[in-house]
């Protein structure tokens, strides 16, 4: 069984990253779950002993900080795990910026659906130089709060990150129950069919590589060779009852990936389906503007090639 890894960021990797990975640990443990690499780290983690609120804290939820030791973030760090969840946005940006990595997601994102950060104590107590009480108060009700929704998080990330993985070693069905039936294999590659079917279709089919690859530009030739002759007879297929069919494929997160492994959707088409697939705005841009963005992209397909 492959190695399932997931890596907590904060700042200084005391507080917030130090009680999501102590968390996330625990609750493997308490449920027998193996084959998890678990770490954390900060983006400056500049030498500071943990406070003893957040060591009493943790004691008092039955988690153990003795032994940790303070890791500063690098990109050869990020390479070491599949799932690197920033505790806020500042850590998000800092991931993207400066280190050239862009599939790191927030830790209530993961665990609640919500773009919205798990705020340092600095960032919520004004007077925290002088006012301990409430940094006390913060700093149980965040290892608290970060501790009850691990839950949540670990249900989310193993779906987002590992779903296909899953499929392919034959570890889950489909979600409410749905058998997972593959529809066509090649050495490199898997196609089957989505449970989220289209209104007024027969059909939504996943091509996917059986290796785990975040994004379209990760996928070696070879593998990629045999995903599009897949989708090329798996749309001739679908052509027998159908006028035509989609082919979707999202890339990165911006672009609305939800599951981090690489993957074609081929989307079965009938005139009046009422399927929208180019919702977009069609703004007037000027002949200037246009080679501009002409020249901008070619320098770039350039620069990679």
């Amino acid at each position: 069984m492959t190695q399932k890894s997931i890596l907590f960021v904060c700042t200084g990797n005391i507080l917030r990253s130090l009680a999501a990975e102590q968390g996330f640990k625990k609750y493997l443990s308490d449920n027998n779950l193996a084959g998890w690499n678990v770490g954390s780290a900060g983006i400056t983690a500049a030498p500071q002993a943990i406070d003893p609120k957040t060591l009493e804290t943790l004691r008092d939820i039955s988690l153990d900080a003795v032994g940790h030791q303070q890791r500063r973030l690098t990109r050869e760090l990020l390479g070491q795990y599949d799932i690197v969840v920033g505790m806020a946005q500042n850590h998000i940006d800092y991931i993207k910026s400066e280190l050239n990595y862009s599939y790191a997601v927030l830790f209530n994102e993961l665990a609640l659906n919500e773009k919205t950060s798990v705020l340092d104590v600095e960032d919520e107590i004004v007077d925290y130089q002088t006012n301990r009480r409430a940094v006390e108060e913060k700093i149980g009700r965040t290892v608290k709060e970060i501790h009850e929704k691990i839950p949540a998080l670990f249900k989310n990330a193993s779906e987002r990150f590992y779903l296909f993985s899953d499929f392919v070693q034959g570890n889950v069905a489909h979600r409410n129950g749905y058998p997972f039936i593959t529809l066509h294999e090649t050495p490199h590659s898997l196609a089957f069919m989505s449970v989220d079917i289209p209104n007024n279709e027969d059909g939504h089919v996943l091509v996917i590589p059986k290796r785990r690859y975040p994004n379209l530009s990760e996928i070696p030739d070879e593998v990629l060779k045999e995903m599009l002759a897949s989708i090329k007879k798996i749309g001739h297929a679908i052509s027998v009852d159908h006028g035509g069919y989609n082919v979707l494929l999202n890339n990165g997160l911006d672009a609305g990936q939800y599951i981090i492994h690489a993957h074609f959707h081929i989307i079965p088409r009938r005139s009046g389906d009422g399927i929208t697939v180019e919702g977009w705005e069609h703004p007037h841009v000027s002949r200037e503007e246009f080679i501009k963005l002409n020249e901008k992209l070619k320098s770039q397909i350039e620069q990679l090639s």
